[in-house]
């Protein structure tokens, strides 16, 4: 290659590298325009039929040139559509999941600040090691998961659909399975639709259970289920009682030593050839990616004392010393394979 050519690609990879800088510091604006769109109620309001920036100001409660900013900012996104006229309207996956009035609505779940505030201490955590906040013990979980809770159950349905799928055929008949911290157990659910003779029993904290059993009745599985209230790091799960133990996005607020813990305890109340599942986010053994099970680790900084993401080669560390033959990643299509540990 001749110099003036190596002049020219070192001059496009800065170009570049400064067009992703500048993508990386304003990457905070499109959450930041989807969050004020669910504050003002933008999407419910188009779906009642609102579709001019003038009406959907007025039905918002907003100035018109503020909602035409933001509306026009939504369709460059991808999020509204937008006639030749200037009439906007909705996409049908926006309509399923950000107006109010879905039973698929997101918008809890996408709106919630405090994570947004619990991100502006990521220096602060970064420098010191300590949180900006804890969500993981009783009072502050019991305050906070259950805003969580509805948008967690529309996004894992599938997963857990698919999970239990997976464990079709491959446990005794007439199953025992253990769901801790189920919170709306939308993981423990789908074991029960997909097995009426399945047996559920779902820990939580005592002021998640109610949220837990509201899941449950609306499934209408309600008569396969028996309840466990408490805190995971000391209930009693008791002794070759569970068929299959589900770990549903736990282990990340948990951190290493909890976990180690829970493991062993979990190995105990599992029958002979018992199974346990961890759906997790889980990075590459070199820690290089993938880019989401990286990012949330950091989000455990900011909001745990302990959690964080973990390898497949921790956990089959893990899981061998408390006890468990095998160990094996399971793809169920979804964003990181789930960790079956076999008693």
């Amino acid at each position: 290659m001749r110099p003036k050519e190596v002049e020219k690609s070192v001059r496009q990879l800065q170009e570049f590298d400064m067009e992703r800088l500048i993508e990386m510091h304003l990457g905070f604006a499109p959450s930041r325009t989807l969050m004020a769109a669910l504050d003002l109620n933008v999407f419910s309001k188009i779906y009642e039929g609102h579709k001019t920036a003038a009406q959907i100001a007025r039905a918002c409660g907003a100035s018109e040139r503020g909602v035409r900013m933001l509306l026009d900012a939504l369709t460059s996104l991808g999020i509204l559509q937008k006639a030749q006229g200037g009439e906007y309207s909705l996409p049908a996956f926006v309509a399923q999941f950000l107006v109010r009035e879905s039973p698929d609505y997101l918008g809890d779940f996408l709106n919630i600040d405090t994570i947004w505030q619990a991100w502006g201490g990521l220096t602060e955590s970064v420098r010191t090691g300590k949180p900006f906040r804890t969500v993981e013990h009783q009072q502050e979980a019991e305050e906070f998961f259950p805003k969580l809770v509805r948008g967690l159950h529309v996004v894992n349905r599938q997963s857990a659909q698919n999970l239990a799928r997976l464990f079709a055929g491959t446990v005794p008949p007439r199953p025992h399975v253990l769901d801790v911290a189920a919170g709306s157990g939308v993981w423990g659910i789908a074991f029960a639709e997909a097995d009426p003779q399945a047996r559920v029993t779902a820990q939580d904290f005592p002021g998640m259970i109610a949220v837990t059993r509201a899941y449950v009745e609306r499934h209408r599985v309600a008569g396969q289920y028996d309840y466990l209230p408490g805190d995971l790091r000391t209930v009693d799960f008791g002794h070759d009682r569970f068929d299959v133990a589900i770990l549903g996005n736990i282990v990340h607020s948990e951190g290493v030593e909890s976990s180690r813990d829970l493991f062993r305890r979990i190995h105990r109340a599992l029958r002979g050839d018992g199974q346990m599942v961890i759906v997790d986010m889980v990075p590459n053994n070199e820690r290089t990616g993938p880019v989401f099970p990286l990012i949330f680790a950091l989000n455990m900084l900011v909001n745990t004392e302990q959690g964080g993401t973990y390898t497949l080669a921790e956990y089959r560390e893990w899981l061998t010393e408390a006890g468990f033959r095998s160990v094996e990643a399971r793809d169920i299509e979804f964003h990181s394979p789930v960790i079956v540990g076999r008693k």
